[in-house]
């Protein structure tokens, strides 16, 4: 299969990195503006070429379409805070810290640069944020821009992750006539492992556990909105986060910066994408371009 080249517009601690990893698939570039996210990203893939060239810059904001490296497929995760459904939901309304207008740096990205292909993926309040307004908009401005535009929500659970975690993935290709495409996103698979082996427990309460969140919650089992304590033999267990970790899908080999707060890794991780996702999406995406 022919090897594509693609940039990863926020890439934060580098779930995409590994969902790309054993796909024919090299990072050229990489932008991330958290420097706790940047810290532990580059922890985990100092020899990556986007590192090694000193293609990782920190604020897409400024970064120039004319000096990114040739590439063919874009992907990444803009900031989730103006459409969560723990947040505000503000949509493309949302002015602090310009986060609800990062779909529009990508969007001037691929009209300069016209990759083959873009996967983006988003929390699942971004299709009723602003009552779908939001969503309508960036269908309808990446369909101007010349691509076809795929989006379904998938789960964690359906990609072999024992996690909930809604996600929506975004994907286009360059020039595809969306009546007659014939691309599909991944069935779902079967679990690779449950709530039973995170916590190496006789019994739990679920087999798939909940939506990781970015910061600490203190409910417990069995209280409204509980998203962090669970039933395991018998004894209420609040999740840790090296559990939190595996729940995430990440290797053992992903570490974490010594100095590293646990609040900070717990948002980075609740930030995450799963690699998993990442994977089996991208493997349609892959199929999909060498059929076109």
């Amino acid at each position: 299969m022919q090897k594509y080249k693609y940039i990863n517009l926020f890439s934060g601690i580098g779930g995409w990195e590994l969902g790309l990893q054993d796909l024919p698939m090299e990072n050229v570039l990489s932008c991330e503006i958290d420097k706790y996210a940047r810290q532990t990203f580059l922890a985990n893939f100092p020899d990556l070429p986007c590192v090694r060239n000193n293609n990782y810059p920190t604020d897409i904001r400024e970064l120039n379409p004319s000096d990114i490296p040739e590439f063919d497929i874009l992907v990444g995760s803009p900031p989730c805070q103006s459409f969560s459904m723990a947040g505000l939901r503000k949509g493309l309304k949302d002015d602090k810290d310009d986060k609800g207008n990062m779909f529009f740096y990508v969007l001037n990205i691929i009209k300069q640069c016209m990759p083959k292909a873009f996967i983006l993926e988003n929390v699942k309040g971004l299709l009723t944020a602003e009552g779908g307004r939001s969503f309508r908009i960036i269908h309808d401005l990446f369909r101007n821009a010349g691509y076809s535009f795929h989006y379904k929500v998938i789960k964690g659970c359906d990609c072999g992750i024992p996690q909930i975690r809604q996600r929506v993935f975004m994907v286009g290709f360059l020039g595809e006539n969306q009546e007659t495409s014939t691309f599909r996103f991944p069935d779902p698979v079967p679990l690779k492992f449950t709530m039973h082996d995170v916590f190496n427990c006789k019994t739990c309460n679920r087999d798939v556990g909940y939506t990781i969140l970015t910061a600490h919650n203190h409910k417990r089992y069995k209280e409204p909105y509980n998203w962090m304590s669970y039933l395991v033999d018998g004894i209420e267990h609040e999740i840790t986060l090296s559990e939190t970790k595996k729940v995430m899908g990440l290797p053992d080999t992903f570490v974490f910066p010594e100095d590293l707060s646990s609040s900070r890794i717990r948002k980075q991780l609740g930030n995450g994408i799963i690699p998993d996702c990442v994977r089996l999406v991208s493997e349609q995406v892959l199929l999909h371009l060498q059929n076109m």
